[in-house]
């Protein structure tokens, strides 16, 4: 089967046919984007190219971006050209040059093919780059997804090239005396892993076995053919140990037939490595309190017999002390998702029902300093509990409670003045309390 045939099979068994509204295709300029970009011209698709300069190796970079130009305007192909400002993206997000890079690009095309109204996004990723992604996620650790290697399809992106080699496709482009740039970058061993992988890994490998990277590339089509079945088992065991709170059941999980293995796959897409599912997995019965993070920024806390998973990326997580408090009135709805309806009422205090429920707490308004507030629990607070003659410490009450680290983080107290009158949810104060003198109330729901 010829390049352009094995380009149309792929495609066309994916939904594609030249009579679609169009493509747009990554063009960096290199031998792989070229050929995926002449070839969709040459099979009859409306295609559209895509150029991103990100400003990593100056003059290099923008000789790139002329080779595109160049090209595109050769075979009459419209060519839109993008530059990024990638370093000072990365350091913005503290995350490393490549995966800077891919994310802008990806955003990117994106934006670009819902305007341009395409079908889809086409990505020159070859056989071969498919080869060195699973031996990449081998070396670092993964589960049977990440010997899959790549989709030929992944939403909106489309990769026609998956089923050819890069040696066919240089092939391609030199009977058509066709030019294309080389990345310096992707000679060099030490830029990245990927190269180690390109240079110096897989030739080693070709030495013990001359058709090691056809017999990758099998293996990663019998491990996406095993991944279905893979996936029902473990949507099976994940119902059994995760609760409808998102918590993990140890019990339950220790009954898994690989607890080891539906632990990975719960938090391996959370950002957790190998290693540290690995030791989540082992102490997952030690005592509360042990808490472990994600580089995608997730905390999984060990707590009475369950595993707890909080995303650590907005303010609910660490309640600042220092916060702007507002007086409370009407529906107070602050931003860190405290809801809480407040309301005033004069009352018969012969028939006034005070209610029971902790999610609701009523005061003797006249015995109240106003305007109250609202704010997290801090390290040393004390209160009076209503029918208690002495103080104690709220951290003691929430310990009692049997209250997680999470939910103490996110524990907030109501303050009549300096003194705190009602511990949200829990428990109220003493000298706050409604009797037969009582005329006015306020009272407080916690929704």
């Amino acid at each position: 089967m010829t390049l352009l045939e094995t380009i149309q099979k792929t495609l066309s068994g994916k939904g594609f046919t030249p009579e679609d509204d169009g493509l747009v295709a990554a063009l960096s300029g290199g031998a792989d984007s070229v050929c995926l970009l002449l070839a969709l011209k040459e099979l009859g698709y409306h295609v559209h190219a895509l150029h991103c300069n990100f400003e990593l190796r100056g003059v290099e970079s923008d000789g790139d971006e002329a080779f595109c130009r160049r090209l595109c305007r050769q075979h009459d192909i419209p060519l839109t050209v993008h530059h990024f400002r990638t370093r000072s993206y990365a350091a913005r997000h503290h995350m490393s040059i490549e995966m800077a890079a891919r994310d802008l690009r990806y955003q990117w095309f994106e934006e670009q093919r819902q305007e341009l109204g395409a079908k889809a996004v086409c990505v020159a990723h070859h056989r071969d780059d498919n080869i060195e992604t699973l031996l990449l996620n081998l070396i670092r650790g993964t589960g049977i997804h990440g010997l899959t290697g790549m989709k030929v399809k992944s939403g909106f992106v489309v990769r026609p090239l998956l089923n050819v080699a890069r040696e066919d496709i240089e092939t391609w482009l030199d009977e058509r005396q066709q030019e294309w740039i080389t990345d310096s970058t992707n000679l060099d061993p030490d830029a990245a892993l990927r190269n180690k992988i390109r240079l110096q890994l897989l030739p080693l490998m070709e030495e013990m076995n001359p058709n090691v990277r056809e017999t990758l590339a099998a293996t990663a089509t019998r491990f996406a053919e095993a991944e279905a079945l893979y996936d029902d088992a473990v949507a099976d065991e994940r119902q059994r140990v995760e609760r409808t709170d998102g918590s993990i059941s140890v019990a339950a999980l220790k009954t898994a037939t690989s607890s080891a293995t539906v632990l990975h796959e719960i938090l391996h897409p959370r950002g957790y490595s190998a290693e540290q599912v690995r030791e989540i997995h082992d102490s997952m019965e030690g005592e509360s309190g042990k808490m472990w993070e994600s580089r995608e920024g997730w905390r999984l806390l060990r707590d009475r017999g369950r595993l707890l998973m909080q995303k650590d990326s907005d303010e609910a997580s660490h309640p600042s002390p220092d916060g702007d408090y507002m007086p409370l009135e009407g529906l107070y709805e602050p931003r860190r998702g405290v809801r809480l309806l407040i309301r005033r009422q004069a009352i018969d205090p012969t028939t006034f029902v005070v209610p029971r429920d902790a999610s609701t707490v009523c005061f003797d308004l006249e015995k109240l300093t106003l305007p109250l507030t609202i704010r997290p629990t801090r390290d040393g607070d004390r209160f009076q509990p209503f029918g208690m003659k002495g103080t104690r410490l709220v951290s003691d009450l929430l310990t009692d409670m049997k209250l997680s680290l999470f939910d103490k983080e996110r524990q907030y107290v109501i303050c009549s003045g300096e003194r705190i009158a009602w511990v949200v949810g829990l428990r109220s104060a003493a000298g706050y309390e409604v009797d037969a003198n009582t005329r006015h109330v306020m009272t407080i729901t916690l929704l």
